[in-house]
């Protein structure tokens, strides 16, 4: 058996295991395993699978938040612009997962916060965009874009889970951009 294998690293693999296969599919011993460790030492950091899926998605929120926040110091001052690349970044996000992980995140009690933390920052994200660009002209006025932003990240997420592509989920997000967007904003999408 190996020994050694740092919280980090039973976190990597599980993270890798998890999206991969959803958390329901994935096994402590299989973990351990993989690793190649005791499930005896995996017990010693970890409380239980849920306590260690807990910190795999801690994780992740963190690494998603910081990619984010690079991210924002690298995109233009376009916000029509900024509305896409954050919206790619989400469907990129999305399309990582395997549809069984999004969906034992969502439903699964345990991790009920991790999934309304994840949706509260996308939402809030998508709304600080969304704001900017109706403020500069490129959405009608009348979106409400925390309404709107919420909507959007639903029906992504939903028809993810549904088992959609990447590009459909480009496709519908476009489109109901557009459908928000005000004369000017619909020349800027249909342009790039």
């Amino acid at each position: 058996m190996k020994r050694g294998a740092t919280r980090d690293e039973i976190i990597r693999t599980t993270q890798d295991m998890i999206c991969r296969n959803g958390i329901q599919a994935v096994r402590v011993d299989e973990i351990a395993q993989t690793l190649g460790i005791s499930k005896r030492t995996l017990y010693e950091m970890f409380a239980d699978k849920n306590d260690l899926v807990s910190s795999c998605l801690e994780e992740m929120d963190r690494r998603l938040q910081e990619r984010i926040a690079t991210f924002r110091h690298q995109r233009e001052d376009n916000p029509l612009q900024q509305v896409f690349a954050l919206m790619n970044e989400y469907i990129e996000t999305l399309c990582r997962m395997d549809r069984s992980f999004l969906s034992d995140v969502r439903h699964k009690v345990v991790f009920a916060e991790h999934y309304e933390d994840y949706r509260t920052f996308w939402t809030q994200e998508l709304t600080c965009d969304l704001e900017s660009g109706r403020q500069k002209g490129f959405f009608l006025p009348d979106v409400e874009a925390a309404t709107f932003a919420d909507k959007l990240l639903t029906i992504l997420l939903e028809m993810r889970q549904g088992n959609a592509s990447q590009k459909e989920l480009q496709f519908i997000c476009r489109t109901l951009l557009r459908g928000a967007a005000t004369r000017r904003g619909i020349e800027q999408i249909d342009g790039d």
